[in-house]
């Protein structure tokens, strides 16, 4: 799935932010940045990334610095152009990093900067799993990027507040835990073996010992109920499979 979005609504919004009417009411023009806003943009899905960046390059504010499909790249390029803003598709399931501990890479390597995220998982898991991570916004796939665009602005004026978007409109809160019984790092583990990687796999791309990855599994399973491995699948059947299909 991807943004929705159509022409004739993106050249309205476009003629109402130049004309400096509605659009550009909503937003404090002393909280942006004196330079335009710098944007870089991850998807492992080309026609996403390059579809974002085609919209976002026609408001008047913004200044798209990379649309990348690798995250090495994207993090390499970070570094030798570094952004305000970072939009990153939470689901990355062929790169080495992605989800919760993509996104706390990213903090910790820039710790200022605007961290936004979407996802054609279930939004839940997902926008709760990103909060925790430390981005500042998320967006589900689908939504009208116009709505992104917004986001933008509002992160930039206020980076201490987590934003959502719900049927195109913006709102700030703190997401609830979607599983009460389950911690971040476990619902994590259960998010990767959901994608069809092993203890070891997961390991390696989290960076945690087998020992860890496990320890975290049996007690998943524990507060789950989930007495074997079958209960485990089918729970992970029914819990993750609109995830892995999206990602």
């Amino acid at each position: 799935m991807v943004f929705a979005y159509s022409r004739p609504g993106i050249r309205s919004a476009l003629s109402r932010y130049l004309l400096g009417e509605e659009v550009v009411r909503r937003y404090v023009l002393s909280a942006r940045p004196r330079h335009r806003i710098r944007v870089s943009i991850l998807d492992d899905h080309p026609i996403v990334g390059l579809g974002m960046a085609a919209f976002l390059r026609h408001q008047a504010d913004f200044e798209v610095v990379q649309a990348e499909t690798s995250a090495l790249r994207f993090l390499e390029t970070l570094k030798e152009s570094p952004c305000d803003v970072a939009i990153v598709d939470f689901y990355l399931p062929r790169e080495p990093s992605d989800g919760v501990d993509f996104i706390r890479r990213l903090r910790r390597q820039h710790p200022d900067l605007i961290i936004i995220t979407f996802s054609g998982g279930k939004v839940e898991d997902t926008q709760y799993a990103a909060y925790k991570a430390g981005a500042n916004g998320y967006v589900p796939k689908g939504e009208r990027l116009l709505c992104v665009a917004e986001m933008i602005r509002k992160s930039i004026g206020a980076p201490r507040t987590f934003h959502a978007c719900s049927q195109g409109r913006l709102h700030a809160f703190k997401p609830p835990r979607p599983d009460p019984r389950l911690t971040t790092a476990e619902a994590e583990i259960l998010r990767n073996m959901a994608l069809g990687l092993s203890v070891t796999q997961i390991s390696g791309k989290l960076l945690r010992s087998k020992k860890t990855v496990s320890t975290h599994k049996r007690r998943a399973m524990k507060k789950l109920a989930l007495t074997n491995d079958l209960a485990l699948a089918l729970y992970l059947k029914e819990k993750f499979a609109r995830s892995a299909e999206m990602a």
